[in-house]
């Protein structure tokens, strides 16, 4: 399971920078919004604040930094919903807001090319599949940063989508590794540690820590397979996390351990149900009644999963 998700983690890793705008941006039929009257919020943004953030020096020189393509592409989830000019207008005016007048025009600019790159990535003919995915991904990668590089100085680029262009790196390094078929198990496992070991600590802790869950879980696995007690599952948890979050992880297992006693409760019922005398009509009369007694509504979406 870790080998496919390393895969999987990778494969989007790499194809989230190979991605143009959401769909072809068209025009607006009327002038932008003036400046200083706030545009109207879409309802996909309802309710969100803006990722990112846009900084400058103390001499008002625009700081780069990928927090400020985290701020651009958070207003351009909206392509597809209001024309390019409006995305355009609600950017400057949040730019305005945030920057002196000089460091906002730096912003203003790079968004603009920002844009540009993005449409004509849209547009970029995708590399043919052709033999392993890590292949594909990886010439994919290559063509954009090759039209990036019309868009953006080296120095832009590495500031804006440095982190990004390493990231990808790694993936598709990681990608390589697993996807060869000259590798036994074992080899696979000494080169994807070593590559491991090569990452900046705080990679590491953040790669590592989706996982710290699974492997808890594994191992409160191993100790009720052995005859132990959930006081000794207690134990292990916290001298590995916290009290705390021992307790919040033995809160779900007794929810999960009762809802479980509820669905065998509630497919025995069931089955009773379906097997006595009367036709569809009472059936499934008193299927809705069992439902309405056992469960909540919006417990009873999750009903479907354990009935077959």
């Amino acid at each position: 399971m870790t080998w496919v998700a390393g895969v999987v983690a990778a494969a989007a890793l790499v194809a989230v920078g190979l991605q143009g705008l959401p769909v072809a941006a068209p025009r607006a039929a009327a002038p932008a919004p003036a400046a200083e009257a706030p545009p109207a919020v879409v309802s996909s943004l309802a309710g969100t604040t803006p990722d990112g953030a846009a900084t400058a020096t103390a001499d008002d020189a625009l700081v780069l930094d990928p927090a400020l393509i985290r701020l651009f592409d958070y207003w351009l989830t909206t392509v597809g919903e209001r024309p390019i000019d409006a995305i355009r207008a609600q950017v400057e005016h949040d730019l305005d807001g945030r920057l002196a007048p000089h460091a906002a025009r730096q912003a203003k600019d790079l968004f603009a090319r920002y844009v540009r790159f993005k449409t004509a990535l849209k547009s970029q003919r995708p590399p043919a599949p052709a033999g392993r995915s890590v292949d594909t991904l990886r010439d994919g990668l290559r063509m954009m940063l090759a039209l990036r590089a019309g868009y953006f100085s080296e120095a832009e680029s590495q500031a804006l989508f440095g982190p990004q262009d390493a990231e990808a790196s790694a993936a598709l390094a990681r990608m390589a590794i697993e996807q060869d078929p000259s590798l036994t198990d074992a080899q696979r496992r000494e080169r994807l540690a070593a590559l491991d070991a090569r990452l900046p600590a705080d990679v590491r802790a953040a790669r590592e820590a989706p996982l710290a869950v699974v492997h808890l879980e594994e191992a409160a696995q191993r100790i009720r397979a052995q005859g132990g007690s959930e006081d000794d599952v207690y134990r292990m948890r916290a001298a590995a996390t916290s009290p705390e979050a021992a307790n919040r992880l033995a809160d779900v297992d007794r929810d999960e351990a009762a809802w479980k006693a509820r669905i065998a409760a509630y497919l025995a019922q069931r089955s009773t149900l379906l097997s006595a005398p009367g036709g569809d009509d009472q059936h499934a009369a008193a299927m809705s009644d069992l439902r309405n007694r056992l469960f909540t509504p919006e417990e009873q979406r999750r009903l479907a999963a354990y009935e077959g």
